[in-house]
């Protein structure tokens, strides 16, 4: 990809990522602009490059993605364009699949706001021809999956129309869903480890709503789960590089950072079969804008203890085209950021596929 095509890229998603946090937060941004002769950091990633990611016994039907907010579309991105590796989803906020059609003002309209209809059959239809020309994997793969579909009464951020839209995506492709439409919640990951209230829509965007979600979609996933683990966890928190995965080996050209995360069970460490669950943190939720706050309070870690399930948390950053380090899921990293050879499609499924 060409760095006049990541520059002409820049300039559109800086007003989009500014405009798509302030709906989260309820502030007005500092304006940003793409510089025009790099695309570097606006600040600067963890300098420390950690740990090379390490290899597990891993069951590859029992991959599956989560995610909020960008994070929840670019879920549905793997999920979709990387079918053959990715069993089922969990899907917080997000959207139908290319819902954005490299467009930045249709990534702040028809995908996020409450519209009348978002056009799936065009949507489909441009699928349909990308895994027709082996741009993503067969269609047919999504037939019989599972996901758990999440949208809260009081989202004005990405309002339950656009989750609906997913919804009726997911069943043109024979994805079976199941839908929480009903409760009273804001923008968030929903998790019981924090107080935060339900219908809040703050930072660190993690919420409480009386119940737990991550038990409801994990089991919906993976079948009968063991109780999780309340007390101190017995696996690993490991930070580890991400720049290997990356074309051109630097990250923060793309809007990632340094170092990711990866939660391993002890039972995992020790050569046990386990399942595997990619987390994704939503704009201004990666490790630069609220710490380990994600990575330790989505109630995942303790449901993983006692299941042998790895989680792994990629993780993104703010730079000056994506200044809150949302996820691509519109086209600041190039046109194919949806496809298998997007550069951030890329490096997950790099990642996925060095851990197996």
């Amino acid at each position: 990809m060409s760095s006049s095509h990541l520059r002409a890229a820049a300039a559109l998603a800086a007003t989009a990522a500014a405009l798509f946090v302030t709906a989260c937060s309820g502030s007005t941004p500092a304006t940003t602009s793409a510089p025009a002769s790099t695309l570097s950091s606006t600040r600067t990633t963890r300098s420390a490059q950690s740990a090379s990611l390490g290899s597990y016994k891993i069951n590859t039907s029992s991959i599956m993605v989560a995610g909020l907010s960008s994070g929840a579309f670019l879920a549905v991105q793997l999920e979709y364009a990387y079918s053959k590796t990715f069993k089922g989803s969990a899907i917080f906020a997000g959207g139908p699949y290319f819902c954005a059609e490299d467009d930045e003002a249709l990534a702040l309209t028809q995908c996020t706001d409450d519209v009348p209809a978002i056009p799936l059959s065009v949507i489909e239809q441009d699928f349909n021809n990308a895994a027709a020309f082996g741009y993503d994997n067969p269609t047919s793969n999504l037939n019989g999956q599972k996901s758990y579909l999440f949208s809260g009464l009081d989202d004005t951020t990405v309002y339950q129309s656009v989750m609906k839209a997913l919804n009726t995506e997911d069943a043109h492709y024979g994805i079976a869903t199941t839908t929480n439409f009903t409760t009273a919640a804001g923008h968030g990951w929903v998790t019981p480890d924090v107080s935060t209230s339900c219908a809040t829509t703050a930072s660190p965007y993690l919420i409480n709503c009386g119940f737990d979600a991550e038990q409801t979609f994990l089991t919906l996933l993976y079948g009968t789960l063991n109780a999780r683990n309340n007390g101190t966890l017995t696996g690993s928190l490991l930070e580890f590089n991400q720049n290997p995965f990356v074309a051109g080996g630097v990250a923060a050209t793309y809007s990632m950072d340094n170092n990711g995360w990866l939660y391993v069970p002890a039972a995992c460490a020790s050569g046990s079969t386990c399942k595997l669950l990619v987390a994704l943190h939503g704009c201004a939720q990666s490790y630069t804008n609220v710490g380990n706050a994600f990575v330790t309070e989505s109630g995942l870690n303790e449901w993983a203890d006692t299941n042998d399930l790895i989680v792994l948390y990629p993780q993104a950053i703010p730079t000056t085209y994506n200044p809150y380090g949302c996820w691509d899921w519109w086209g600041y990293t190039g046109s194919d950021y949806s496809a298998t050879e997007g550069i951030q499609m890329e490096a997950i499924d790099g990642m996925v596929q060095h851990l197996i």
